[in-house]
């Protein structure tokens, strides 16, 4: 079943996790989605973590839901982007689907005078030169509304 949103991230421990569907519900409340129907999680939605599928099944459905979505929502946090999500980035990027990025992380928050280095440039980049990053969930949630309104009024 394809959906309308990807999301990327960590998703190695319970708390990344917990924050990525945190941050699905979020996104789904303010745009009017189903959490579930709408949104493809990873760790959720593929058998990744019960280490039931191969690798190449997991990459796979990865890659066909990127695919699939109009847009993929990432969260950056960390001393640097996770790989994983780098790649998915990336793909998705040329793939040309709308890219937005989340950035809570205090040690990627400039200090006054200061000359910032995070995200990686080529992660700053596919975000529209930084025009799509965000550092609190709440604006991600209102462009990310503003987007999805756009998009399926757009549709046929």
């Amino acid at each position: 079943m394809s959906k309308l949103v990807y999301i990327a991230g960590p998703l190695f421990s319970k708390a990344e996790q917990a924050f990525l569907e945190s941050m699905v519900e979020t996104l789904a409340v303010a745009a009017g989605l189903d959490p579930v129907n709408d949104f493809f999680l990873p760790h959720r939605d593929t058998p990744e973590l019960d280490g039931d599928s191969s690798r190449h099944e997991v990459f796979d459905a990865d890659m066909a839901s990127v695919d699939s979505a109009a847009v993929v929502v990432a969260m950056l946090d960390g001393q640097d982007v996770d790989s994983g999500t780098s790649v998915e980035l990336g793909y998705a990027f040329a793939k040309s689907k709308k890219l937005f990025g989340l950035i809570t992380d205090m040690r990627a928050q400039p200090l006054p005078g200061s000359d910032l280095h995070r995200p990686n440039l080529m992660v700053w980049g596919v975000c529209e030169a930084g025009l799509s990053l965000f550092s609190d969930l709440t604006s991600l949630a209102h462009e990310f509304a503003q987007f999805v309104r756009r998009y399926n009024g757009n549709k046929p």
